[in-house]
């Protein structure tokens, strides 16, 4: 009698999960993708809640190492940790794959027969439990699954992203970004974000000369915001980011988290970027 060989369901692929604090979410993200990769590493950074205790009970490998930012996080450990499979998947602890996303990345994984060496989704904010569908910030096309020794996160305070050797394709399908905790929350963090992103601005002054390539969305994205938002007027700009975003971009449609998400995101925290950024120069003017 013929034995019917099963096909396997994991994928040849490694997530990599970035932790501080994250019990409300690690598990729903965990469950996401379990079932898809043959590994789940998490690199925590020294967290004193049940996040550990949750990602062990699902078997994932676990690292600690000291938080600096995102970039860093991920290089550290593409440099310090042996992986044993083709792909690698960088996710969110708030975020998590939708099940056509898994379905393609199926097709994509197991059937590589084109030369590609990085692939592009869609991020989509849930904000206030609600998908932010329209206004160009949500969604929007992110590189977060490579071939292992293929690529390293780029050294950035903010925004960072995956940068490839090689050619890339774009799977039409969503990762979902959504957080569970309070606005409060929401507002704190992105005031420790805006000075990070000040900070950004001012080390990356100096790629406003350099070539760009235009057939990699997060290359036009970076450059976009640095040759074209950063040229207008400071103080003005958040103003006119906003404008752009919820009437020209459609971000109305969204409904009143629309509204929230675009005032908060677009305007005041670009607003909040720029205090930072004038705040910074006047302290290196002085030194």
């Amino acid at each position: 009698m013929l034995k019917i060989k099963k096909k396997k369901s994991t994928l040849d692929l490694t997530a990599i999960i970035l932790t501080y604090n994250e019990e409300k979410h690690i598990e729903r993200c965990i469950l996401s993708i379990k079932k898809s990769v043959k590994k789940i590493i998490v690199i925590d950074s020294y967290s004193y809640d049940k996040t550990i205790q949750i990602a062990k009970k699902y078997k994932a490998k676990i690292y600690k190492h000291k938080f600096v930012n995102q970039s860093k996080q991920i290089n550290w450990a593409l440099k310090n940790i042996k992986f044993q499979t083709k792909w690698l998947l960088r996710i969110d602890a708030d975020e998590f794959l939708t099940n056509n996303l898994r379905n393609e990345l199926k097709l994509k994984l197991n059937n590589n027969k084109k030369d590609y060496t990085g692939i592009t989704i869609n991020r989509k904010i849930r904000f206030l439990n609600k998908d932010i569908n329209f206004g160009g910030v949500s969604p929007h096309k992110t590189l977060r699954i490579w071939i292992n020794g293929k690529g390293r996160c780029e050294d950035a305070w903010m925004d960072e992203q995956i940068l490839i050797k090689g050619q890339t394709i774009h799977i039409n399908e969503d990762l979902i970004d959504h957080n569970l905790n309070n606005l409060s929350w929401w507002i704190n963090k992105h005031k420790l974000y805006a000075e990070r992103e000040a900070k950004n601005y001012l080390l990356s002054k100096k790629n406003l000369k350099k070539k760009i390539n235009l057939f990699d969305p997060s290359k036009i994205n970076k450059y976009s915001k640095l040759k074209i938002y950063y040229n207008l007027p400071i103080y003005i700009r958040p103003f006119l980011l906003f404008v752009y975003n919820y009437f020209i971009k459609f971000g109305f449609l969204s409904g009143w988290q629309g509204l929230t998400f675009y005032f908060l995101q677009s305007f005041w925290f670009r607003l909040l970027v720029d205090i930072n950024i004038k705040t910074q120069q006047k302290i290196k003017k002085n030194r």
